[in-house]
């Protein structure tokens, strides 16, 4: 795996990105999880996958990530993942372990991928979002995916009709 930044990755998570594999119209079960993916590509021909996954029994227990395909090396990069709320995590080895009794964010830490670790351990708590649906559209948005409307229409009191960018 290369060398990164953390600006590198604010960018990969901050560029504009069309959908080029839709999810499929509704979630499918597999072992005990309700599933769903999409594939986008940005303006500067990166590709990523999105993953949606709640837990049947506690929907509460999501997470919604975007993983990023480099096209110069093998592997894969998580780069986002919204989640509700799940057992425990550790941000650190040398911190106590923080409960995830809340809803949170991972965000891919440039140091931790550099050090051979996963980059996602980190975790903050978040206020952006209560439920999966409400994650979804925060996720959307953060991620920047394009006419979403088109392929999210399940939530459009809560989406845009018509993205900020196609107006101008």
């Amino acid at each position: 795996m290369g060398t990164y930044t953390q600006t590198e990755f604010e960018a990969l998570i901050s560029r504009s990105k069309q959908v080029t594999e839709p999810p499929r119209r509704d979630m499918r079960l597999e072992r005990g999880h309700l599933r769903n993916d999409l594939k986008l590509r940005s303006d500067d021909d990166k590709e990523f996958t999105v993953f949606m996954r709640i837990n049947e029994k506690f929907q509460e227990n999501f997470t919604i990530g975007l993983t990023y395909h480099p096209l110069d090396e093998p592997g894969t990069i998580c780069l986002l993942r919204c989640n509700g709320r799940h057992g425990e995590h550790i941000n650190n080895p040398d911190v106590a372990t923080i409960p995830h009794f809340g809803y949170h964010v991972h965000v891919a830490q440039a140091d931790m991928l550099n050090m051979g670790q996963l980059p996602e351990r980190f975790a903050e708590l978040t206020a952006e979002y209560a439920s999966y649906e409400e994650a979804l559209v925060y996720f959307i948005r953060r991620v920047n995916i394009l006419e979403a409307h088109k392929y999210f229409n399940n939530l459009p009191q809560l989406l845009p009709l018509f993205d900020q960018r196609e107006k101008s």
